[in-house]
Protein backbone atom coordinates (compact mmCIF):
# COMPACT_ATOMS: atom_id res chain seq x y z
CA UNK A 1 0.00 0.00 0.00
CA UNK A 2 3.06 2.40 1.14
CA UNK A 3 3.96 2.24 -2.82
CA UNK A 4 0.67 2.60 -4.51
CA UNK A 5 -0.45 5.32 -2.67
CA UNK A 6 1.88 8.48 -4.40
CA UNK A 7 0.18 7.38 -7.65
CA UNK A 8 -2.94 7.26 -6.74
CA UNK A 9 -2.51 10.81 -5.98
CA UNK A 10 -1.07 11.88 -9.02
CA UNK A 11 -5.09 12.22 -10.82
CA UNK A 12 -6.48 14.05 -8.10
CA UNK A 13 -3.35 16.30 -7.81
CA UNK A 14 -4.07 16.72 -11.69
CA UNK A 15 -8.01 17.71 -11.17
CA UNK A 16 -7.07 20.25 -8.58
CA UNK A 17 -6.19 23.11 -11.07
CA UNK A 18 -8.80 24.10 -13.33
CA UNK A 19 -8.38 23.93 -16.59
CA UNK A 20 -7.90 26.99 -18.96
CA UNK A 21 -10.73 25.97 -21.29
CA UNK A 22 -13.31 25.31 -18.61
CA UNK A 23 -13.53 29.08 -17.71
CA UNK A 24 -16.31 31.15 -18.84
CA UNK A 25 -15.25 33.60 -21.67
CA UNK A 26 -15.80 37.10 -22.19
CA UNK A 27 -15.64 39.65 -24.96
CA UNK A 28 -14.34 42.49 -23.74
CA UNK A 29 -14.07 46.15 -25.82
CA UNK A 30 -12.35 49.23 -24.43
CA UNK A 31 -14.34 52.36 -24.39
CA UNK A 32 -13.76 55.35 -25.93
CA UNK A 33 -13.19 58.77 -24.14
CA UNK A 34 -16.16 61.50 -25.19
CA UNK A 35 -14.39 64.38 -25.78
CA UNK A 36 -16.53 66.30 -28.56
CA UNK A 37 -19.36 68.62 -28.15
CA UNK A 38 -22.42 67.66 -28.70
CA UNK A 39 -25.70 68.80 -29.69
CA UNK A 40 -28.80 68.49 -26.62
CA UNK A 41 -32.24 69.05 -27.49
CA UNK A 42 -34.93 69.59 -24.81
CA UNK A 43 -38.46 70.72 -25.22
CA UNK A 44 -39.79 74.20 -24.12
CA UNK A 45 -42.69 77.07 -23.88
CA UNK A 46 -42.61 80.46 -24.25
CA UNK A 47 -43.88 82.51 -21.26
CA UNK A 48 -44.58 86.24 -20.88
CA UNK A 49 -41.16 88.29 -19.55
CA UNK A 50 -43.78 89.84 -17.19
CA UNK A 51 -47.73 89.42 -16.58
CA UNK A 52 -50.27 91.33 -14.07
CA UNK A 53 -53.34 91.53 -13.54
CA UNK A 54 -54.53 95.16 -13.22
CA UNK A 55 -57.49 95.71 -10.61
CA UNK A 56 -58.86 98.91 -9.15
CA UNK A 57 -59.53 99.40 -5.40
CA UNK A 58 -62.02 101.66 -6.25
CA UNK A 59 -65.87 101.15 -6.34
CA UNK A 60 -68.13 102.32 -8.29
CA UNK A 61 -69.10 101.28 -12.35
CA UNK A 62 -66.60 101.25 -15.52
CA UNK A 63 -66.98 104.64 -16.91
CA UNK A 64 -64.41 104.11 -19.71
CA UNK A 65 -62.53 101.16 -21.26
CA UNK A 66 -59.94 102.42 -23.39
CA UNK A 67 -58.25 99.12 -24.98
CA UNK A 68 -59.46 95.33 -25.47
CA UNK A 69 -57.28 92.07 -26.27
CA UNK A 70 -54.63 92.36 -28.66
CA UNK A 71 -54.12 96.31 -27.93
CA UNK A 72 -50.89 97.30 -27.10
CA UNK A 73 -50.18 99.97 -24.54
CA UNK A 74 -47.52 102.15 -22.70
CA UNK A 75 -46.00 102.23 -19.40
CA UNK A 76 -48.17 104.22 -17.08
CA UNK A 77 -50.88 104.89 -19.74
CA UNK A 78 -54.80 105.02 -18.69
CA UNK A 79 -56.35 101.90 -19.77
CA UNK A 80 -59.83 102.45 -17.50
CA UNK A 81 -61.71 104.98 -15.51
CA UNK A 82 -63.68 104.24 -13.13
CA UNK A 83 -66.44 106.44 -12.32
CA UNK A 84 -66.62 106.28 -7.78
CA UNK A 85 -68.76 109.50 -6.47
CA UNK A 86 -68.96 107.85 -3.26
CA UNK A 87 -65.26 108.05 -3.13
CA UNK A 88 -65.18 111.78 -4.38
CA UNK A 89 -67.56 113.23 -1.70
CA UNK A 90 -65.46 111.11 0.76
CA UNK A 91 -62.70 112.99 -0.47
CA UNK A 92 -64.77 116.73 -0.15
CA UNK A 93 -65.21 116.02 3.29
CA UNK A 94 -61.96 115.48 4.27
CA UNK A 95 -60.81 118.13 2.26
CA UNK A 96 -63.40 120.07 4.31
CA UNK A 97 -62.50 118.62 8.07
CA UNK A 98 -58.91 119.44 7.44
CA UNK A 99 -59.81 122.83 6.93
CA UNK A 100 -61.52 122.84 10.12
CA UNK A 101 -58.88 121.10 11.86
CA UNK A 102 -55.89 123.57 10.92
CA UNK A 103 -58.44 126.46 12.04
CA UNK A 104 -58.92 124.91 15.66
CA UNK A 105 -55.21 124.60 16.03
CA UNK A 106 -54.40 128.18 14.99
CA UNK A 107 -56.78 129.31 17.58
CA UNK A 108 -55.29 126.76 20.16
CA UNK A 109 -51.74 127.72 19.41
CA UNK A 110 -52.50 131.56 20.29
CA UNK A 111 -54.63 130.72 22.71
CA UNK A 112 -51.19 129.06 24.13
CA UNK A 113 -48.83 131.25 23.85
CA UNK A 114 -51.09 133.84 25.34
CA UNK A 115 -51.07 132.18 28.16
CA UNK A 116 -47.65 131.30 28.02
CA UNK A 117 -47.02 134.89 28.77
CA UNK A 118 -49.34 135.51 31.01
CA UNK A 119 -48.02 132.68 33.19
CA UNK A 120 -44.49 134.41 32.92
CA UNK A 121 -46.26 137.40 34.52
CA UNK A 122 -48.10 135.70 37.22
CA UNK A 123 -51.70 136.52 35.45
CA UNK A 124 -52.78 133.03 35.28
CA UNK A 125 -52.37 129.68 37.49
CA UNK A 126 -50.33 127.07 36.05
CA UNK A 127 -52.88 124.61 35.75
CA UNK A 128 -54.69 126.93 33.05
CA UNK A 129 -51.82 127.38 31.51
CA UNK A 130 -50.87 124.11 31.05
CA UNK A 131 -54.49 122.87 30.17
CA UNK A 132 -54.19 125.44 27.14
CA UNK A 133 -50.92 123.78 25.91
CA UNK A 134 -52.43 120.66 26.24
CA UNK A 135 -55.51 121.71 24.16
CA UNK A 136 -53.56 123.44 21.47
CA UNK A 137 -51.16 119.54 21.41
CA UNK A 138 -54.40 118.13 20.79
CA UNK A 139 -55.43 120.09 17.83
CA UNK A 140 -52.24 119.57 16.35
CA UNK A 141 -52.70 115.67 16.28
CA UNK A 142 -56.24 116.20 15.06
CA UNK A 143 -54.32 117.90 12.26
CA UNK A 144 -52.69 115.67 11.44
CA UNK A 145 -54.74 112.63 11.72
CA UNK A 146 -56.94 114.87 9.19
CA UNK A 147 -54.10 115.01 6.80
CA UNK A 148 -53.79 111.37 6.83
CA UNK A 149 -57.16 110.91 6.39
CA UNK A 150 -57.37 112.85 3.18
CA UNK A 151 -54.05 111.41 1.53
CA UNK A 152 -55.60 107.97 2.10
CA UNK A 153 -59.02 108.71 0.42
CA UNK A 154 -57.20 110.67 -2.53
CA UNK A 155 -54.76 107.67 -3.13
CA UNK A 156 -57.99 105.52 -3.29
CA UNK A 157 -59.37 108.30 -5.40
CA UNK A 158 -56.49 107.64 -7.78
CA UNK A 159 -57.10 103.96 -7.99
CA UNK A 160 -60.54 104.95 -10.08
CA UNK A 161 -57.88 105.45 -13.06
CA UNK A 162 -56.32 102.78 -14.21
CA UNK A 163 -52.50 102.60 -15.64
CA UNK A 164 -50.14 100.01 -17.16
CA UNK A 165 -47.34 99.28 -14.90
CA UNK A 166 -45.39 98.31 -17.82
CA UNK A 167 -45.34 98.13 -21.72
CA UNK A 168 -46.97 95.48 -23.14
CA UNK A 169 -50.27 93.52 -24.69
CA UNK A 170 -53.43 93.07 -23.46
CA UNK A 171 -54.04 89.03 -23.29
CA UNK A 172 -57.51 89.26 -21.60
CA UNK A 173 -60.49 91.87 -20.55
CA UNK A 174 -62.97 90.80 -17.65
CA UNK A 175 -65.34 93.55 -17.69
CA UNK A 176 -67.17 96.10 -19.88
CA UNK A 177 -68.11 99.63 -19.67
CA UNK A 178 -70.90 100.06 -17.30
CA UNK A 179 -70.40 97.16 -15.05
CA UNK A 180 -70.13 97.30 -10.88
CA UNK A 181 -66.68 97.19 -9.80
CA UNK A 182 -65.70 96.38 -6.06
CA UNK A 183 -62.59 98.07 -4.64
CA UNK A 184 -62.38 95.25 -1.85
CA UNK A 185 -63.18 92.16 -3.98
CA UNK A 186 -61.45 88.88 -4.08
CA UNK A 187 -58.10 89.36 -5.86
CA UNK A 188 -59.66 86.39 -8.27
CA UNK A 189 -62.48 88.48 -9.10
CA UNK A 190 -61.61 92.10 -9.57
CA UNK A 191 -59.23 91.79 -12.08
CA UNK A 192 -59.91 93.95 -15.11
CA UNK A 193 -57.14 93.29 -17.75
CA UNK A 194 -54.65 90.47 -18.03
CA UNK A 195 -51.58 92.69 -19.48
CA UNK A 196 -48.25 90.98 -20.46
CA UNK A 197 -44.82 92.02 -21.63
CA UNK A 198 -43.75 90.24 -25.09
CA UNK A 199 -40.92 92.03 -25.96
CA UNK A 200 -38.79 89.61 -24.23
CA UNK A 201 -39.85 85.78 -23.91
CA UNK A 202 -39.20 83.25 -21.11
CA UNK A 203 -38.14 79.77 -22.56
CA UNK A 204 -39.24 77.71 -19.53
CA UNK A 205 -37.98 73.56 -20.08
CA UNK A 206 -37.26 70.89 -17.22
CA UNK A 207 -33.91 69.31 -17.92
CA UNK A 208 -32.64 65.95 -16.65
CA UNK A 209 -29.47 66.53 -14.26
CA UNK A 210 -26.50 65.18 -16.98
CA UNK A 211 -27.46 68.88 -18.63
CA UNK A 212 -29.04 70.92 -15.96
CA UNK A 213 -25.46 70.78 -13.74
CA UNK A 214 -23.93 71.91 -17.14
CA UNK A 215 -25.88 75.55 -17.69
CA UNK A 216 -24.65 78.08 -15.88
CA UNK A 217 -26.06 81.47 -16.41
CA UNK A 218 -25.40 83.24 -19.44
CA UNK A 219 -25.12 80.16 -21.33
CA UNK A 220 -25.89 80.15 -25.04
CA UNK A 221 -28.79 77.93 -27.05
CA UNK A 222 -30.79 77.97 -29.93
CA UNK A 223 -34.43 78.08 -29.92
CA UNK A 224 -36.62 76.10 -32.92
CA UNK A 225 -40.34 76.13 -33.31
CA UNK A 226 -42.41 74.13 -35.85
CA UNK A 227 -44.37 76.79 -36.72
CA UNK A 228 -41.64 78.61 -38.19
CA UNK A 229 -39.81 76.11 -40.07
CA UNK A 230 -36.34 76.84 -40.41
CA UNK A 231 -35.57 79.25 -38.17
CA UNK A 232 -34.08 79.51 -35.06
CA UNK A 233 -34.09 82.06 -32.18
CA UNK A 234 -31.13 82.68 -30.04
CA UNK A 235 -31.41 82.44 -26.59
CA UNK A 236 -29.15 82.57 -23.07
CA UNK A 237 -30.05 80.69 -20.17
CA UNK A 238 -30.88 83.30 -17.01
CA UNK A 239 -31.54 81.09 -14.58
CA UNK A 240 -32.46 77.90 -12.80
CA UNK A 241 -34.58 76.60 -9.74
CA UNK A 242 -31.64 74.72 -8.13
CA UNK A 243 -33.89 72.07 -7.21
CA UNK A 244 -34.58 69.07 -8.82
CA UNK A 245 -38.65 68.00 -8.79
CA UNK A 246 -38.65 65.17 -6.76
CA UNK A 247 -41.45 63.63 -9.13
CA UNK A 248 -40.26 64.05 -12.30
CA UNK A 249 -35.96 64.30 -11.53
CA UNK A 250 -35.93 67.36 -13.28
CA UNK A 251 -35.07 71.10 -12.64
CA UNK A 252 -36.51 74.05 -14.30
CA UNK A 253 -34.04 75.98 -16.42
CA UNK A 254 -35.46 79.75 -17.92
CA UNK A 255 -34.09 81.27 -21.42
CA UNK A 256 -34.35 84.88 -22.11
CA UNK A 257 -35.40 85.24 -25.99
CA UNK A 258 -35.56 88.71 -27.57
CA UNK A 259 -38.79 89.32 -29.27
CA UNK A 260 -38.83 92.90 -30.13
CA UNK A 261 -41.13 92.50 -33.13
CA UNK A 262 -43.66 90.33 -31.14
CA UNK A 263 -43.61 87.58 -33.91
CA UNK A 264 -43.61 85.10 -31.27
CA UNK A 265 -46.59 84.83 -28.69
CA UNK A 266 -46.19 83.20 -25.30
CA UNK A 267 -47.45 79.85 -24.39
CA UNK A 268 -44.91 78.35 -28.05
CA UNK A 269 -43.98 75.12 -27.75
CA UNK A 270 -40.54 74.72 -29.08
CA UNK A 271 -37.37 72.84 -28.61
CA UNK A 272 -34.15 74.37 -27.26
CA UNK A 273 -30.57 73.19 -28.44
CA UNK A 274 -27.50 73.16 -26.66
CA UNK A 275 -24.43 72.31 -27.32
CA UNK A 276 -22.18 71.00 -24.26
CA UNK A 277 -18.73 69.72 -23.47
CA UNK A 278 -18.63 66.32 -21.95
CA UNK A 279 -18.87 65.65 -18.33
CA UNK A 280 -15.39 64.51 -16.80
CA UNK A 281 -14.90 60.74 -17.09
CA UNK A 282 -17.96 60.26 -19.81
CA UNK A 283 -17.11 57.54 -21.72
CA UNK A 284 -18.60 55.76 -24.98
CA UNK A 285 -19.60 51.92 -24.70
CA UNK A 286 -21.32 49.43 -26.46
CA UNK A 287 -24.98 50.06 -25.52
CA UNK A 288 -25.61 45.86 -24.60
CA UNK A 289 -22.39 46.54 -22.01
CA UNK A 290 -24.40 48.01 -19.70
CA UNK A 291 -26.44 45.79 -17.08
CA UNK A 292 -28.88 46.29 -14.33
CA UNK A 293 -27.86 44.96 -11.04
CA UNK A 294 -29.26 45.86 -7.57
CA UNK A 295 -31.21 48.58 -9.44
CA UNK A 296 -28.45 50.64 -11.09
CA UNK A 297 -26.83 50.67 -13.96
CA UNK A 298 -23.60 49.05 -13.96
CA UNK A 299 -20.93 47.97 -16.67
CA UNK A 300 -19.00 44.42 -16.28
CA UNK A 301 -15.32 45.24 -16.20
CA UNK A 302 -12.22 42.81 -16.19
CA UNK A 303 -9.44 43.32 -13.99
CA UNK A 304 -6.47 40.88 -13.50
CA UNK A 305 -8.47 38.16 -15.20
CA UNK A 306 -11.80 38.81 -12.87
CA UNK A 307 -14.89 40.48 -13.03
CA UNK A 308 -15.69 43.62 -11.48
CA UNK A 309 -19.03 45.48 -11.49
CA UNK A 310 -18.53 49.44 -12.31
CA UNK A 311 -21.51 51.96 -11.28
CA UNK A 312 -21.68 54.34 -14.26
CA UNK A 313 -24.30 57.07 -14.61
CA UNK A 314 -25.26 56.90 -18.07
CA UNK A 315 -25.97 59.64 -20.53
CA UNK A 316 -27.70 59.84 -24.32
CA UNK A 317 -28.07 56.71 -25.90
CA UNK A 318 -26.70 56.58 -29.26
CA UNK A 319 -28.34 53.14 -30.51
CA UNK A 320 -25.42 51.52 -30.97
CA UNK A 321 -23.44 53.10 -28.24
CA UNK A 322 -24.73 55.20 -24.97
CA UNK A 323 -22.34 57.53 -22.73
CA UNK A 324 -22.01 56.49 -19.37
CA UNK A 325 -19.75 58.79 -16.79
CA UNK A 326 -17.95 56.81 -14.01
CA UNK A 327 -14.14 57.99 -12.29
CA UNK A 328 -13.29 54.36 -12.17
CA UNK A 329 -13.09 54.25 -15.71
CA UNK A 330 -10.36 54.80 -18.29
CA UNK A 331 -9.75 54.01 -22.05
CA UNK A 332 -7.36 50.59 -21.12
CA UNK A 333 -10.83 49.27 -19.31
CA UNK A 334 -11.81 46.08 -20.51
CA UNK A 335 -15.51 46.48 -20.44
CA UNK A 336 -17.30 43.43 -21.18
CA UNK A 337 -20.11 42.96 -23.72
CA UNK A 338 -23.21 41.32 -23.07
CA UNK A 339 -22.45 40.17 -19.93
CA UNK A 340 -23.86 37.00 -18.58
CA UNK A 341 -26.64 37.04 -16.22
CA UNK A 342 -24.83 34.46 -13.69
CA UNK A 343 -21.48 36.22 -13.99
CA UNK A 344 -20.53 37.15 -10.44
CA UNK A 345 -18.26 39.63 -9.21
CA UNK A 346 -14.77 38.36 -8.36
CA UNK A 347 -15.57 35.07 -10.60
CA UNK A 348 -12.29 34.50 -12.60
CA UNK A 349 -12.47 34.65 -16.67
CA UNK A 350 -10.83 34.44 -19.92
CA UNK A 351 -11.00 37.90 -21.94
CA UNK A 352 -11.36 37.71 -25.91
CA UNK A 353 -10.93 41.06 -27.00
CA UNK A 354 -13.99 42.16 -29.67
CA UNK A 355 -12.83 41.67 -33.50
CA UNK A 356 -11.75 44.54 -35.31
CA UNK A 357 -14.60 44.53 -37.40
CA UNK A 358 -16.79 44.81 -34.27
CA UNK A 359 -15.17 47.24 -32.57
CA UNK A 360 -16.45 51.03 -31.27
CA UNK A 361 -16.03 53.43 -33.97
CA UNK A 362 -13.48 56.08 -32.94
CA UNK A 363 -15.24 58.75 -34.39
CA UNK A 364 -18.65 60.33 -32.10
CA UNK A 365 -22.11 58.88 -33.24
CA UNK A 366 -23.90 62.17 -35.03
CA UNK A 367 -25.47 64.45 -33.38
CA UNK A 368 -28.88 64.92 -33.55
Amino acid sequence: MKIILPFLLLPVMAFAQPEPSTLPTVTIVNPIIASEARAYEVPGRTEPYEAAHLATRATGIISERRFDIGDRVETNEVVALVDAPDVDHAVEAARAALLQAEAKARNARKLADRASKLHKERAVSREEFESRTSTSEEVEAAVAEAKARLARLEAQQGFATVRAPFAGVIAARNFDRGDHVRGDAAAGQAWLYQLVRLDKLRFSVNASPDIALRLPPGSDAAVSFREFPGKRFEAKVTRSSQVFDTASGTMRVELLLENPDLSLPAGLTGTVTFRLEPLKDTFLVPTNALVLREGKSKLGTVVENKVAFVEVLTGRNFGAQVEVVSSLLNEKSAVIINPNAMLKAGETVASNPLAPKGRLAQKSPPEK
